[in-house]
């Protein structure tokens, strides 16, 4: 004989994520598997339904064979049925345990920051295309900033290189000697242009992207925000099952 007990133990949500509601959990057992049933409402496709079973000897266990309405893609409505297959997983159950149903919703990435971070990317290009980026993920946004780097140090490095070719150039008593160094300045001249003029392109690109990508992340919190006062209302209580037999 079975005696279920019901335990005082209520698992809610945050205020503010208080969506999703299961309640009237039964728990059936017998020696292959254990047959939950339960009620949920306010669940859409991405929400998740999981169990935790926990034993009071043996702590939690791993159910990994584990079939009927659980994970994904669920609707809400009564009488849902999860079925675990504990001696498939080679679990032997020989004492008491909890039988937990829970429902989450899918976590959404945390939002890029907004256009202000394009004053970052004014100071070091590629800072702010992460900041408003998705989780601050940072990808390959790094070479920005070794690229923009790069070219910047080549570029003085060749205009210091110019201003003394050209010293050279002055201090020659020919003008048959001056003339290489006069070569050599202005080809050193020619290469800072182009690294510092291409090292601007880099720094303009970044600041731009960090400006449109932060005003769009801008515009889609704001109705992220109209959403969630619109739809999550209410306690969200999950209900626990004690069985002994």
């Amino acid at each position: 004989m079975l005696a279920l007990l019901l335990t005082g133990t209520a698992y809610g949500q945050p205020p503010g994520n208080a969506r999703l509601a299961v309640s009237n959990v039964r728990v059936e057992l017998d020696t292959q598997r254990v047959k939950i049933v339960y009620d949920v409402a306010h669940l859409i496709a991405t929400d998740s339904v999981y169990i935790q079973v926990e034993s009071r000897r043996n702590g939690f266990f791993k159910p990994k064979t584990v079939t009927g309405a659980v994970g994904t893609g669920l609707s809400s409505g009564t009488n849902q049925t999860i079925y675990w297959d504990y001696r498939l997983d080679g679990v032997i159950i020989d004492d008491e345990i909890r039988v937990t149903v829970l429902a989450k919703p899918m976590m959404q990435p945390v939002s890029g920051g907004g256009p202000a971070n394009a004053l970052l990317s004014a100071l070091v290009p590629g800072l702010g295309s992460i900041r408003v980026q998705p989780n601050r993920k940072i990808g390959w946004r790094p070479v920005i900033t070794a690229t923009y780097g790069g070219l910047l140090a080549y570029g003085l490095v060749q205009r210091s290189r110019s201003k003394q070719a050209y010293r050279n150039y002055e201090s020659q008593p020919s003008e048959q000697q001056a003339e290489p160094y006069y070569n050599q300045a202005t080809q050193h001249h020619h290469r800072y242009l182009v690294a510092t003029r291409v090292a601007a392109v880099v720094w303009a690109a970044d600041v731009a992207y960090t400006v449109l990508k932060g005003m769009k992340n801008r515009k889609e919190k704001r109705v992220s925000l109209r959403n969630v006062v619109a739809g999550w209302v209410g306690t969200t209580p999950t209900l626990g099952i004690s069985m002994r037999f």
